[in-house]
């Protein structure tokens, strides 16, 4: 999943309730140049309200909120976060060729601050330094980075709201020191992995080291994991192809489902050994595991061979598994 989109979901959690209750809805109106279809939706909560374009590509909902709130808006296959108080009217213009550069609101600082917010993360694609960049420059890039972001909320008159924008910033920070501490931390190729231990569907626990004295190739995936289906097949295909040699299949679901993982176990007849992680635990955190699937590659003394591993649809993976057979 993007960072745009966990920020989305994470924003969209904090309420402040507005002290005028006679302001008990929320107008927003707009127009869309190069519109991808003609359906316009917002999200607040769990709620989702939805309006047509008109012939012009103009469009006009009243949402029934009274209280501050974060909201996503949505049109064609993209979204972007807003932020309204009730009683507001808020006027958006947006070109869908350039999306997170052109919207545009007039009657919303908040919604305004969010749209550059999210362009100053886009610049300094702080993500992707992850992988690129040492520990310390990492976290003083971060620090630029927050300061920015921090001096683009000085405009915004609303003490909840740069509140909430500021904690918001403290936990970006949080984040992703974790993470880069993670990444640091990670054994290199030839030195010994981290072990692991989480139950098979019967409830008995194995662990990495459980299968020393054969090759491991371990899979992190998930049931709502479009991608990570769709290297079932090649993976069976895979799993037989090698089921005389020294090597054990591990699929690793991080699923919090867990009817959900055990159903899809059975229905699809899922090979190996399967485990269940019951979420973002401490595989993902030990390995820096960011998205899924993932492919780990061990040797038989429980060394690693590759901690990003092709998949089982690429050319590649026969090579590296025959290579340390």
């Amino acid at each position: 999943m993007k960072l745009k989109n966990l920020l989305i979901v994470a924003l969209a959690t904090l309420l402040f309730a507005c002290t005028n209750t006679k302001n008990n809805h929320i107008i927003i109106s707009g127009t869309i140049t190069n519109p991808k279809g003609d359906t316009v939706k917002f999200i607040v909560q769990k709620n989702t309200y939805t309006t047509t374009l008109t012939d012009d590509n103009h469009f006009s909902i009243i949402l029934p909120i009274d209280s501050a709130t974060y909201l996503s808006f949505y049109h064609g296959d993209e979204s972007t976060p807003m932020y309204l108080k009730g009683g507001e009217s808020v006027n958006l213009t947006i070109d869908t060729e350039f999306f997170d550069e052109t919207i545009n609101y007039e009657g919303s600082v908040e919604s305004s601050y969010l749209a550059q917010k999210y362009l100053l993360g886009e610049e300094a694609n702080i993500y992707g330094q992850l992988f690129t960049t040492e520990k310390e420059e990492f976290i003083t890039n971060l620090n630029m980075h927050i300061a920015k972001v921090e001096q683009e909320l000085s405009t915004v008159n609303n003490e909840a709201f740069v509140a909430a924008e500021k904690e918001n910033n403290v936990k970006m920070l949080e984040y992703y020191v974790e993470k880069i501490e993670a990444i640091a931390n990670l054994p290199q190729i030839g030195e010994p992995a981290i072990d692991f231990t989480y139950p098979d569907k019967e409830g008995n626990e194995f662990s990495l080291s459980t299968f020393k004295g054969s090759l491991v190739y371990v899979d992190v995936w998930a049931t709502w994991c479009g991608p990570c289906k769709a290297e079932i097949p090649a993976l069976k295909i895979l799993e037989h192809d090698y089921q005389n040699n020294n090597i054990t299949f591990l699929s690793v679901s991080v699923d919090t489902d867990k009817e959900a993982w055990l159903n899809m176990v059975a229905d699809k007849q899922l090979g190996g050994v399967q485990l269940w992680a019951n979420g973002w635990t401490k595989i993902t955190k030990d390995y820096a595991i960011n998205g899924i699937p993932r492919f780990m590659l061990f040797d038989a003394n429980g060394n690693v061979i590759s901690l990003d591993a092709p998949r089982p649809s690429s050319d590649k993976i026969r090579g590296l598994i025959e290579a340390n057979l």
